[in-house]
């Protein structure tokens, strides 16, 4: 017993004896700012994580919040969810042997199946309360654009040989310089042809001791231009920078059962049609929007006599809107949405609008082919009527939709049945029909 403890004692002094000593542990000296940027265009919101801990969620053509560490080495992860699975899937990771006050940007791009993470570093940028100027970065991240000049200046002011602020290909981005704050337009063209324009922004004000990343991205089935270029804050607002010559576009959808089919115009005095003989339940095709307010007038089809329903859309250039007309029994109203049509490769996309003015929130099953709904849980609950749901992730498969009051199993409409593939998008609206007590399912067809 005495020469047990004897020996444990001499362990314990060693032990000791080594912790006095000079740790090998690295020894942080300052901090490093970092984030990520997600130019996938068939990605759901990418994980961005520090080993495995989440900086944060960052979706395509934006970027992730930024985060703060000391100087030391680490290992960034980025997860994606395949709908199906009951944890994330790793798509790549980075090693970064962080320097104190640097700033690290990751842009992943390429596929989910072989993505590509590129590092850009620079030097970490400090504002003095009386500055007035912003600092910009800018990049190329998008796939279809080749080599390209990008000016920077003020409306009006064209493109000339020599005056470009950037020379770039995919993946590259430029040393940050001071501008002062102001408005600004984003011109695009061809490398070294300064009268090959590709792009030209709308003008977009850039704040005071902002820190920007101004790059353009693929045009993804929500936009209407093939670009779009996007002003990315490090930290405040991020916002796009829109082609005007690529307008918005609206198209309109009839869910209100009595108004009737109807004529609508944009003016006040019903001289200007857009739609002729828009009938219950239709979707019509999407027509060109300028910029600004627009105010929608319906009339029973064929007359101007009266105005039957009235609603205003605000129009941003490049976006797809969907007019709705909603309400029964002379309350009718309209709803402005913007439905989320970009095609995902882990899911199939389910887009839910319910507009029923017998039901305020019902819930939908997606059980398989043949099941029944008895036993099976709601695979969304509580859709209001006239919102529009968040997009809802669905695995492959053949399924049988239903739809129900919420809390009930009394089958409202279905079924109605689906195959569905990852990248499938699936836009369904439930609409009221004679009976008070049956609804209609339709899936409207992709644009």
């Amino acid at each position: 017993m005495k020469r047990t403890v004897l020996l444990l004692a001499l362990a314990g002094a060693l032990l000791l004896g080594a912790c006095a000593g000079e740790s090998n542990l690295p020894v942080a000296t300052g901090k490093a700012n970092v984030r990520s940027i997600n130019a996938i265009m068939a990605s759901p919101n990418i994980s961005f994580k520090i080993e495995e801990r989440t900086i944060g969620e960052v979706g395509y053509k934006n970027v992730s919040p930024q985060g703060r560490y000391d100087d030391l080495d680490y290992t960034f992860n980025f997860d994606v969810f395949f709908a199906g699975d009951t944890a994330t899937t790793r798509i790549a990771s980075q090693h970064v042997d962080f320097v104190a006050d640097q700033d690290y940007t990751m842009l992943i791009s390429g596929t989910l199946a072989a993505p590509v993470v590129t590092v850009w570093e620079s030097t970490g940028r400090a504002f003095d309360l009386s500055d007035t100027v912003f600092q910009a970065q800018f990049a190329h991240t998008s796939n279809t654009l080749g080599a390209v000049d990008y000016y920077f200046a003020a409306a009006g002011v064209a493109p000339v040989t020599g005056q470009e602020v950037a020379t770039l290909s995919f993946g590259e981005i430029t040393d940050p310089i001071d501008l002062e704050s102001g408005l600004y337009v984003m011109t695009i063209t061809t490398a070294g042809d300064p009268l090959d324009i590709l792009y030209t922004s709308d003008e977009a004000q850039f704040a005071a001791q902002s820190i920007m990343i101004i790059t353009p991205f693929d045009g993804d089935a929500n936009d209407v231009a093939p670009v779009i270029v996007r002003a990315l804050a490090a930290v405040g607002a991020t916002f796009s920078m829109p082609d005007s010559s690529y307008p918005a576009t609206v198209e309109f959808l009839h869910a209100a059962p009595d108004l009737g089919t109807s004529d609508i115009y944009d003016d006040e005095i019903l001289l200007s049609q857009v739609i002729a003989d828009h009938s219950y339940q239709e979707l019509t095709a999407a027509i060109p929007l300028l910029a600004g307010d627009h105010t929608f007038r319906y009339t029973p089809a064929g007359s101007t006599a009266a105005v039957t329903l009235e609603g205003t859309l605000a129009a941003e250039s490049g976006v797809r809107y969907r007019f709705v007309a909603l309400g029964a029994n002379g309350a009718y109203s309209t709803a402005t949405l913007i439905p989320n049509l970009r095609p995902v490769d882990t899911s199939a996309k389910i887009l839910l609008l319910q507009t029923s003015n017998n039901f305020a929130e019902l819930d939908f099953y997606f059980v398989g082919r043949g099941e029944a709904i008895a036993e099976a849980d709601p695979f969304r609950t509580a859709i209001n009527s006239g919102l529009q749901a968040l997009p809802a992730a669905l695995a492959a498969g053949s399924f049988d939709i239903y739809v129900t009051d919420s809390g009930a199993k009394d089958i409202l409409a279905g079924p109605v049945q689906i195959d569905v593939v990852l990248g499938d998008v699936v836009d369904i609206v439930v609409f009221d029909t004679v009976d008070p007590a049956v609804l209609d399912l339709r899936i409207l067809p992709a644009p």
